[in-house]
C-alpha cells in the first residue's frame, strides 16, 4: 500500500470515528434540550390542564398536546402552527381567542416561551 493509500485508508477511519461522535454529541443535545423543554412546560403548571401522553403531563382542561406539532393550525384553527405563532398563543391567547380559559404567560422570559414553543412544534 503506497503511503497515500495508507493516509487516505487512516483518514477514512478518523472521520468516521470523529463524524459518529458528533452526531451522537448532537443527538444528546437534543435529548437534553427536549428536557429542558419539557420542564418549563411543567414547572410553569402547563401539564395542570393539558395532557402530553408519556409525559407527566395530564391535565384535562386544555386539549391534549401530545401531537400538537403535526396539527396544521393551533388555537382552534386561528393560527398556523409555527414556533412563532406558538409562542404568540402561549404569552397571550386572549389577543388571538375570545373567551380563551387558558391564562396569558407573557410575564415569563421571551427565551422560556420560544423554549415552550419549540417544545411543542416537535410533538408530532
Amino acid at each position: 500500500m503506497s503511503a497515500n493509500a495508507g493516509l487516505l485508508v487512516g483518514f477514512a477511519f478518523w472521520f468516521l470515528a470523529y463524524a459518529s461522535n458528533w452526531v451522537a454529541a448532537e443527538e444528546l443535545g437534543h435529548q437534553q434540550a427536549k428536557v429542558v423543554e419539557l420542564s418549563l412546560f411543567l414547572s410553569n403548571g402547563c401539564g395542570a390542564c393539558h395532557t402530553i401522553r408519556g409525559t407527566e403531563a395530564r391535565g384535562s382542561i386544555g386539549p391534549d398536546l401530545s401531537h400538537v406539532g403535526s396539527r396544521s393550525a393551533i388555537g382552534a384553527g386561528v393560527l398556523p402552527n409555527t414556533e412563532e405563532a406558538i409562542a404568540r398563543f402561549v404569552a397571550r391567547p386572549d389577543l388571538f381567542k375570545p373567551g380563551v380559559k387558558m391564562p396569558a404567560f407573557d410575564m415569563l422570559p421571551q427565551t422560556e416561551i420560544q423554549a415552550i414553543a419549540r417544545y411543542l412544534k416537535a410533538l408530532k
